[in-house]
């Protein structure tokens, strides 16, 4: 039989009290319970104690749990079996000779207005029962029991409790408080130096859960930083002191961060990168400089303002936090190693192509893009604005939701060519559609595909976005067969402001012009696609030719969770 040694841990207990309180007393227990009256005891009660609890009798009969509202509690005296507090089977039968009833639990005694149930119906790997500890009168809203794995695992939470009420009084120090500011203190170090982050973690939750304040800023950075970006308001009150950010700025999606030095001039050069579209290349401008990054004090040991500025938040993937973390940083730089490899991005390969487009489809239900080779984000802007002469820098940067019907534009990597990007976004974007609603009301959708041609004399956006270039465009509409709407991909090239080839498969019917390039065949396609919705495998076809005949690439990432500037554009296909 397993034997848990209860008396290091009691004995713990008493004196932290007794440093405390000064009562005298250095053993808050009783006298042990014999083992003859434990074997009497769960021959009366008919099922074998659960182990922790068993373990425990044998140091002390009951308790006092010094500290805590609960009182004395766990006696030989009193237990019995019960049902739920201020149910009707609570207080019935409390010296059953013959086994629990089904659904029955061991009601422990207790000398307060708690009850602690131990359920021999939930018995995990162990053979422990689950623990319940309700608080209060029975018949008061409580919010519910508190649920443990075992007994062992209740007991451990009530001297956490303890030391979480005391953390704040004058002169409260003992040798757990002790023991535990010095694990505080080396998880620091450790988080400064790269080394074992989850270790680190893992004792920075423990600390923090026995009420050490220092404990609990320095967890809130480290889960922050695994979290990824980017980082909320709501998150932010504990953390904001540290990088002096206001959380108005941060609600508002204003705040810019600006830290000082070698670290300072790589987070401005990659925030240049993230708001054209250039993610990767933003990431690897702040991974080249993390080593330089110096902390604001004591209790400072990652660049929280990344997560917190609306440009650079997203680009903070979880992997990348935890890159970030294990790069040797501050006072870590000399002693630490880094032991993480520098990730490449969520999952995403260096060409993104524009097929990807097909995958999301759950994510949104129509999109159109312009691409224009040899021209920045800024010139086609301007190029293709509603508004002649507005820079687009004047506009704030943009997710997918709050971006609507206005286009997002910057750079496809760095192929040379730029983008215009609108979607109709039907779905969640980012970690479970965190942050995607809290934008400006937005249009329920786009307008359509102008339904009736000719679309051979049409005025397109991609002609005028061509002058002196090229340009691709794209519209696509995938349509429903029950709601009996159409379903649309319209392909254009121009060339220096005339359209040169395409062709639009609308509904099932078919209408091309030019000379397309072999690969572009839309009977290759979409082939006998006389269904009134666009099939997905036709869509994907289509995007992924595009994207090798061109060579180009649509940054996933960037569209899917960065922000990007925005322009209000001409309309993309003008009546005749």
């Amino acid at each position: 039989m397993k034997i848990y040694n209860w008396r290091p841990f009691l004995e713990r207990w008493s004196a932290d009290w007794e440093d405390s309180a000064g009562t005298g007393e250095r053993w808050l227990g009783y006298t042990a319970v014999e083992e003859e009256r434990i074997e009497e005891l769960e021959e009366r009660l008919g099922v074998a104690l659960p182990l922790t609890y068993r373990s425990f009798l044998a140091v002390t009969d009951g308790w006092r749990a010094a500290g805590t509202d609960i009182g004395t509690l766990g006696s030989v005296q009193g237990l019995r079996w019960s049902g739920a507090p201020g149910t009707e089977s609570d207080g019935e039968a409390e010296a059953r000779p013959e086994p629990a009833a089904p659904g029955a639990r061991l009601a422990l005694a207790v000398a307060s207005d708690a009850a602690i149930l131990l359920d021999p119906g939930e018995v995990n790997a162990d053979e422990e029962w689950a623990a319940y500890l309700y608080r209060g009168r029975p018949g008061e809203d409580s919010g519910g029991p508190e649920r443990y794995e075992s007994f062992l695992e209740l007991m451990q939470a009530l001297f956490r409790e303890f030391h979480r009420r005391h953390a704040g009084t004058p002169g409260f120090e003992n040798a757990t408080t002790r023991e535990l500011d010095a694990e505080v203190e080396e998880a620091r170090r450790g988080c400064l130096r790269g080394d074992d982050i989850d270790g680190r973690l893992e004792r920075l939750v423990e600390a923090d859960r026995c009420g050490r304040g220092r404990a609990r800023v320095l967890r809130a950075q480290v889960e922050a930083m695994l979290g990824g970006g980017p980082l909320y308001a709501e998150e932010l009150a504990p953390l904001a002191g540290l990088e002096e950010m206001d959380p108005g700025e941060v609600a508002r999606r204003t705040f810019r961060y600006e830290p000082s030095g070698a670290f300072g001039k790589a987070v401005a050069t990659a925030r240049e990168h993230a708001r054209w579209g250039d993610t990767d290349a933003a990431w690897e401008t702040i991974a080249d400089a993390v080593a330089d990054w110096e902390p604001h004090g004591g209790e400072h040991i990652a660049p929280l303002g990344l997560l917190a500025d609306p440009l650079l938040g997203p680009v903070i993937t979880s992997e990348r936090g935890r890159y970030i973390l294990e790069t040797p940083r501050g006072e870590g730089l000399e002693e630490g190693v880094v032991e993480s490899e520098e990730p490449d991005g969520p999952g995403e390969p260096a060409f993104d192509g524009l097929a990807w487009l097909a995958d999301d489809g759950q994510e949104r239900g129509s999109y159109r893009f312009l691409l224009v080779e040899d021209v920045s984000p800024e010139d086609l802007a301007v190029r293709i604005a509603r508004e002649p002469g507005r820079p687009v820098t004047s506009s704030a940067p943009a997710d997918e939701r709050e971006a609507g019907a206005v286009a997002r534009v910057g750079w496809c990597g760095d192929s040379g060519w730029s983008f215009a990007f609108v979607s109709d976004a039907v779905g969640p974007q980012g970690e479970e559609g965190r942050g995607r609603s809290e934008g400006p009301d937005r249009p329920k959708g786009l307008e359509p595909f102008p339904a009736t041609g000719p679309y051979d004399t049409a005025r397109e956006l991609g002609e005028i976005a061509s002058l002196g270039t090229a340009s691709v465009m794209v519209w696509v509409e995938r349509g429903s067969e029950p709601e009996e709407v159409p379903g649309t991909f319209h392909f254009s090239y121009a060339e220096d402001g005339e359209r040169r080839y395409g062709f639009t498969m609308h509904g099932g019917d078919l209408d091309e012009w030019g000379t397309l390039p072999e690969i572009l065949d839309p009977e290759d396609l979409f082939p006998g696609s006389e269904e009134l919705a666009l099939d997905p495998d036709d869509e994907y076809e289509a995007l992924d030719a595009i994207a090798e005949e061109y060579e180009v690439s649509l940054p996933r990432f960037a569209l899917t969770q960065g922000r990007l500037h925005t322009v209000e554009t001409r309309p993309w296909i003008a009546a005749p």
